[in-house]
């Protein structure tokens, strides 16, 4: 059998025979009807002649030219597809224009309601910042300050006053100013005690504390309770005072305290002694028109005082009881070697930082004595028995009474119901150890009753208005 030929096309299944491809230049296939190109085939050389004619042997068929094969070339892909955008095929196949657009306006929508919210919110906070520096504002010269935080207001009173912010750094307060006329000075002073009033006590230490961390050679005087004074409208206390400023400049002023709804009040004026001996009444009529400044907000309304619990404790040699205030003081046990100690009570200035600070205590005592024929012979009697004690622990103490604007303190005095004798003494042991004193005597038929407040020298501002408080309480049964 001779060898067929295969269409060179691989996807035609078309074969040719040798006689079908002999001697052709081109071919095209009747079955996939592709037309191929051969290359031609060499001349045969002539044949030399011959004498005589030979028979040729019989010729097997020559082998198939090699015909140039064309190299198949790739079928055409489809055509690009053509959709029909009408047509319900193709409408479900691909997302409709106007889901599109839908889906990009939502997205529109979501970015324009962020971008809204958060100018909402930076909004909202910049309005509570601005709320905030205005509660928390710092004085100016050009404008009336509301001192809010403290629950306060205070208007400037204008030229010739300006701030002094030097002044209000030495002197430790929240707002200072200073008049170049008659070199007048004001500074205001705020704390806040929470959920308690400061006691008269603590309005007055801590004015004395200022004063002297300020002025040197401070002398203080608290103006009496019967003379009313007032800042803001509400009753006031008030002290006197004098000494010498920064520049040695002797000063005279005053001091006005206040508590307010938890919140204490300091207002302190002063100026030069010697403009004050000169221009006086216009110089103390200027403080007054500084302090009408001074308002008080409405913050804290329907605030109450958290009452502090007191104690009632009774004497055992003497028919008498005290009322203290519980965590101020303590009943101590009795201490021996003095037979005629009836009660012992220790006190503990309270202290911001809560630390124990022994040399901020201090200790009253009760004493009963023999019975006198009258209050004089029984306020000798209790302050002989008194040094005689102390100078069997310390034989140098010097014995200095305290004075106040009318004189030495050692007067009739009420001392709880009783009238009795109340005496204020500096008492100095040694020249490391000086001690305050205040004597109440009250002389009763059942013996005479000495009460003795004794502190250190220098927190005497403090305890002075505590001993004064617990003599205050003295009731006779």
């Amino acid at each position: 059998m001779y060898p067929t030929f295969s269409c060179p096309n691989p996807a035609c299944t078309h074969t040719f025979s040798p006689k079908a491809v002999q001697g052709k230049s081109s071919l095209v296939c009747p079955k996939c009807g592709m037309e191929f190109q051969f290359a031609s085939a060499p001349a045969a050389p002539a044949s030399p002649p011959t004498a005589a004619k030979k028979t040729p042997p019989p010729q097997t068929p020559p082998p198939p030219p090699q015909t140039a094969v064309p190299i198949a070339q790739p079928v055409a892909g489809p055509a690009p597809l053509s959709f029909d955008f009408d047509s319900t095929a193709e409408r479900e196949m691909l997302p409709s224009r106007r889901a599109v657009r839908k889906r990009g306006r939502g997205i529109g929508r979501w970015v324009v309601s962020v971008v809204a919210l958060l100018s909402l919110v930076l909004t909202v906070w910049g309005v509570l910042w601005i709320v905030y520096l205005l509660k928390h504002e710092i004085p100016s010269d050009d404008d009336a300050p509301a001192i809010s935080a403290f629950n306060a207001r205070f208007h400037w009173p204008g030229k010739p006053w300006t701030r002094d912010k030097d002044l209000q750094r030495r002197f430790q307060v929240h707002i200072a100013i200073r008049s170049a006329e008659h070199n007048n000075s004001m500074a205001l002073l705020f704390k806040d005690y929470k959920d308690r009033l400061p006691s008269d006590a603590e309005l007055l230490d801590e004015a004395v504390t200022k004063l002297r961390a300020y002025f040197k050679g401070l002398e203080w005087e608290l103006l009496p309770k019967d003379e009313p004074k007032q800042l803001a409208g509400h009753a006031a206390q008030a002290l006197q005072f004098q000494g010498d400023d920064a520049e040695q400049v002797t000063v005279n002023g005053e001091c006005y305290m206040l508590a307010f709804r938890g919140y204490g009040y300091w207002f302190f004026t002063w100026a030069p002694l010697g403009e004050l001996e000169k221009d006086g009444e216009a110089i103390r009529a200027e403080w007054a028109e500084l302090r009408d400044h001074f308002r008080l907000l409405d913050g804290r309304l329907g605030w109450k005082e958290k009452p502090r619990e007191t104690v009632n404790v009774a004497g055992k040699k003497a028919k008498y009881r005290l009322a203290y205030l519980k965590g101020l003081w303590t009943h101590e046990t009795s201490e021996e070697g003095d037979p005629q100690l009836d009660l012992l009570l220790k006190g503990h200035e309270p202290d911001p930082e809560r630390r124990p600070l022994a040399a901020k205590d201090a200790i009253v005592q009760v004493l009963v004595l023999p019975p006198q024929s009258d209050l004089k012979s029984a306020a000798a009697a209790a302050l002989a028995y008194v040094k005689q004690r102390e100078t069997k622990l310390y034989e140098r103490t010097v014995w200095e009474p305290v004075k106040d604007k009318n004189g030495e303190s050692d007067r009739d005095a009420k001392i709880g119901t009783e009238t009795g004798r109340l005496s204020k003494l500096h008492v100095k042991n040694t020249e490391e150890l000086e001690r305050y004193l205040a004597l109440a005597v009250v002389n009763r038929p059942d013996g005479v009753i000495v009460l003795i407040g004794d502190c250190l020298w220098e927190r005497r501002d403090f305890w002075d208005q505590e001993f004064t408080a617990l003599f205050r309480s003295f009731r006779v049964k």
